[in-house]
């Protein structure tokens, strides 16, 4: 470890995103620090530490201020705590807490915002998470959440940490777990690190519609809201059940929306139409504009598929493809495998079913984030399907439906086989 008046000005730059190079640098961190925690640090002092003036010796007043925006209480509890914070080290300590049978405790989650410094430490928080979710320890949940910064967390985190935590819940008993969600649901922070974040299609006819119900509760803006209406109509849209008597309207801020959300909702207007008209695609062509289409298109494109919207369909990946498998995260398999869906289905629209089969060669089943695994896999059969009817080979396509059916059953999602049943011969 470097001295520690080098090691904490790494740690500034680290967390603050700002590397310092040049004068007008050190006026964005001391803007940054004291929007963090609402206490000035001096100008000078900034630059005499990065080296701009003559160096002295920071006071202990300076590196406390500097060791609060890290996280830490004091500058001393930044010394005594900095090594338990390298990944290995942490991952010991959340081991040790474990063996212990007290309930955890308001300082300790505090340090495990402090650890997230270290992006990778998310891993070892959400073993622990899931270590009290297991155990029942619902006292000690309530002080986690109760805490825990979830907002300092990348998308990438959070998704790993609410796919963790989320699958502790799977080997409970459904009234267990549905004790404990009760229980946490009224914290922001679980509700946005954990069932906002994990859209749980497998689960969405069992335990999961039920945490679904306990959110709208808490409606804590209109993105909570439309989410949970949305993901009402989808239970009923995939069980195959009367849909009409949900009726949703976007918020008037759709700006404010994450895309994928947004996407979702037009996926529900493609859904809930006989067929998709000039007015809806105008809509999604303007939205196209303004937003990130990989995320955009995520329930679009499936749901241009059930509909056989294939011109339009055709149109979208013509004008975005470069932009629909663009790399910017670790679940990329994901997308990609919806988009390769999509663009195999279209291939078989056009006639091209060499070019559909190539498509879904590249899709990698194994790989696809779990929220999504059973959702994506189902139109994966429906495609195979679609290319055995065409090339008349019976034989794989009731191979197919075969495995479409069993897990379409499986998991509740009935409108599949009635969508496959128009390419089984009688």
């Amino acid at each position: 470890m470097k001295s520690d008046s080098t090691q904490i000005l790494i740690d500034l730059q680290k967390k603050s995103g700002i590397t310092v190079e040049h004068v007008r640098d050190i006026k964005n961190l001391k803007e940054e620090i004291e929007a963090s925690i609402g206490v000035q640090i001096g100008y000078n002092t900034l630059r005499r530490l990065f080296g701009f003036l003559p160096k002295t010796v920071p006071s202990s007043a300076t590196l406390n201020i500097l060791s609060k925006y890290l996280g830490f209480s004091s500058y001393s509890n930044y010394i005594n705590n900095k090594l338990n914070f390298d990944e290995w080290y942490f991952q010991i300590k959340m081991l040790r807490l474990q063996l212990n049978e007290n309930e955890l405790e308001e300082n300790e989650v505090l340090q495990f915002n402090a650890s997230l410094e270290n992006e990778n430490n998310i891993i070892a928080v959400a073993n622990h998470v899931c270590f009290l979710i297991e155990k029942n320890k619902i006292k000690s949940l309530v002080v986690f959440f109760s805490v825990f910064d979830y907002k300092k967390l990348t998308d990438n985190a959070l998704t790993k940490f609410a796919l963790l935590t989320t699958f502790s819940f799977y080997k409970l008993e459904t009234k267990v777990a549905l004790t404990i969600y009760k229980k946490l649901i009224p914290f922001d922070s679980f509700r946005n690190s954990v069932p906002l974040c994990f859209i749980d299609y497998s689960h969405l006819n069992g335990y999961y519609i039920e945490v679904i119900k306990m959110i709208k509760v808490f409606n804590a803006n209109a993105s909570d809201f439309l989410f949970t209406s949305l993901m009402a109509f989808y239970q009923k849209f995939y069980s195959d059940e009367d849909y009409s008597a949900i009726l949703i309207d976007l918020p008037k801020k759709t700006e404010e929306l994450y895309p994928v959300l947004l996407g979702r909702y037009y996926g529900y207007k493609i859904l809930s139409a006989e067929k998709t008209d000039a007015s809806l695609e105008n809509s999604i062509k303007k939205e196209l504009k303004s937003t990130r289409p990989h995320l955009f298109l995520i329930e679009i494109v499936p749901a241009l598929v059930l509909n056989e919207a294939y011109d339009f369909l055709d149109s979208i990946i013509e004008h975005y493809y470069e932009e629909l498998f663009e790399v910017d995260r670790w679940s990329s398999k994901s997308t990609f495998a919806n988009y390769l869906i999509g663009l195999a289905n279209l291939n078989i629209y056009k006639g091209n079913l060499k070019a559909a089969k190539n498509n879904l060669d590249l899709v990698e089943l194994d790989k696809i984030e779990l929220a999504y695994t059973d959702y994506i896999t189902l139109f994966y059969y429906l495609t195979k399907i679609k290319i055995y009817f065409y090339e008349k080979d019976l034989y794989k396509v009731n191979e197919n439906y075969a495995l479409l059916k069993a897990l379409a059953t499986k998991i509740g999602f009935h409108k599949f086989i009635t969508v496959a049943q128009k390419y089984i011969e009688d």
